[in-house]
C-alpha cells in the first residue's frame, strides 16, 4: 500500500551528494524561482518503499542569490539504502537511524541545479535536448546526467492529469547495489518522479508532489 512517506532524500541524493565539485562548474542559472522553491513550501512523496520515514519535509530558507535550502528528518531501517548512509552529506542531529537532512540547490524557469561549497551542478536545463549531458565529479568519482527522453505530449502520470516530463539518467555515483538514478522532471512541479534502479535488476519509483 502506497504511504505518504517523503523519500526526497532519496532522489536528492545525486543533487546533494557530498564533495561535490565539478569539472567544470556550471553558471548559477538564472530565471525566476519556481512556487515549489520559495520558503515555506512543504513537499508530499508517494511510494512502496518499506522501511523509510521522513517528515517535515520543507524548504526552510532561501538566500540572497536564489538557493533554497530544503530540510527534512529522516529514519531509515531499509537494508539497501543503509548501505548508503555514510555517504550523505548535511546530515544533523544523528540519533542513531535518524538524522535531520539540509538540500541547497536552485530550482527556477531555467532548470534545476544542485549547489555545494559554491559549486553548481545542473541537473536540466528547461532548453535541453535529447543527448545533453551534464557531468561533475561526486565522492571523487566522475557522475553524468544526461537527458534520455523528453515528452511531446501529456504522457507521464501526475496526480489526476498527464504532463510532459525529461527523464534524466544519472550514472557514476558508486553507491552500493545501485546502477542508476532516473529522474523525471516538469518544467513546471520541478522533480516528480525518482526511480533508482539496483544492480540486481529491482527498482523502487517514487512520486513528488509540491504543495505549492
Amino acid at each position: 500500500m502506497k504511504t505518504t512517506k517523503s523519500i526526497l532524500f532519496f532522489g536528492l541524493l545525486a543533487l546533494t551528494s557530498c564533495n561535490l565539485s565539478n569539472v567544470n562548474p556550471d553558471k548559477a542559472l538564472g530565471g525566476d524561482p519556481l512556487a515549489l522553491a520559495q520558503e515555506g513550501n512543504t513537499f508530499r512523496v508517494y511510494t512502496a518503499l518499506e522501511g523509510v520515514g521522513i517528515s517535515d519535509v520543507k524548504v526552510a530558507d532561501v538566500s540572497a542569490d536564489g538557493v533554497s535550502t530544503t530540510t527534512l528528518n529522516i529514519n531509515v531501517t531499509n537494508e539497501k539504502l543503509l548501505q548508503w548512509r555514510d555517504s550523505f552529506p548535511y546530515l544533523n542531529n544523528v540519533n542513531g537511524n535518524s538524522a535531520e537532512l539540509n538540500l541547497p540547490g536552485r530550482v527556477t524557469t531555467e532548470g534545476i541545479q544542485s549547489v555545494h561549497n559554491g559549486d553548481n551542478f545542473t541537473l536540466i536545463k528547461f532548453d535541453a535536448k535529447v543527448g545533453d549531458k551534464y557531468q561533475g565529479k561526486i565522492n571523487g568519482k566522475t557522475v553524468v546526467r544526461e537527458v534520455m527522453s523528453k515528452s511531446t505530449e501529456d504522457d507521464y502520470a501526475y496526480g489526476f492529469f498527464d504532463i510532459k516530463v525529461y527523464r534524466i539518467e544519472e550514472r557514476g555515483l558508486g553507491l552500493p547495489g545501485l546502477q542508476k538514478i532516473n529522474y523525471y522532471v516538469n518544467h513546471r512541479f520541478g522533480i516528480v518522479g525518482i526511480e533508482a534502479v539496483f544492480e540486481d535488476g529491482s527498482t523502487e519509483k517514487v512520486s513528488v508532489f509540491s504543495d505549492n
